[in-house]
């Protein structure tokens, strides 16, 4: 019999001296209260909601691909007034992508070296917060494990959660819990989420030998989840 190996994951911020500086750039500059935000010239240009790819090439520089809303000619004007800024290219619509080819600097690349240099996988996208980048990694345990150790003293590194990697995690009907799934199929199916709808959460508690209170908390619970992994 094989060897099953189990995948692991690991949800961390990671910051380090060239973002938090980054914050206080005269031409660029991010949002005091929302990291997001890029502002030029002091007008909010664009709100970062996710990134989406980035890749250390061989010469040094870095391409990456993130998605943003705002004002798409604006932003791709940045590689006229940030050096650091090769180019930027975007597409249209409400919600667009940037892809974007830049310097990046030291303790950035150092990063991204590190992550190219263990056995793990990036589950993208990856997500600013107020202190830092959120990325989720995955593979085996000795290799997270001697990943974050390896990071350099100047990067803070900030655990946020740990567990057993599923492939279907950034998937939001994967993060319901089996009973949440079986509650949400049977309201669809019973047009609960219909325009006008055609049962009530009574009519359901009954279906599934349920109390009222207790089909209410897990639909609650199961649309919250849903909601987050779209929008958050």
């Amino acid at each position: 019999m094989g060897i099953v190996t189990i995948m692991r994951y690991i949800t961390v911020v990671i910051a380090w001296e060239d973002y938090i500086q980054s914050k206080n750039d005269q031409q660029m500059q991010r949002g005091i209260n929302d990291p997001r935000e890029v502002w030029i010239d002091g007008t909010l240009v664009a709100t970062q909601e996710a990134i989406q790819y980035l890749n250390l090439l061989d010469d040094g520089t870095v391409v990456g691909v993130a998605r943003f809303r705002g004002d798409a000619d604006r932003l791709a004007t940045i590689e006229d007034e940030i050096p650091e800024i090769i180019s930027c290219t975007v597409t249209g619509g409400e919600t667009w992508l940037a892809y974007i080819h830049y310097k990046p600097g030291e303790l950035e690349t150092a990063i991204l070296e590190r992550i190219d240099t263990e056995a793990i996988s990036i589950d993208w996208p990856m997500r600013e917060t107020a202190d830092g980048l959120e990325v989720t990694l995955f593979g085996e345990d000795a290799a997270l494990q001697h990943l974050i150790a390896g990071f350099p003293d100047e990067v803070d590194v900030t655990l946020e959660r740990a567990g057993e990697y599923q492939s279907d995690m950034s998937d939001p009907a994967g993060q319901l819990t089996n009973r949440q799934q079986e509650i949400l199929r049977t309201a669809l199916t019973a047009g609960y989420y219909d325009i006008p709808r055609r049962t009530t959460q009574r009519d359901l508690a009954a279906e599934l030998e349920l109390s009222r209170g207790t089909i209410g908390d897990h639909l609650r619970r199961a649309e919250a989840k849903i909601i987050r992994s779209m929008i958050v």
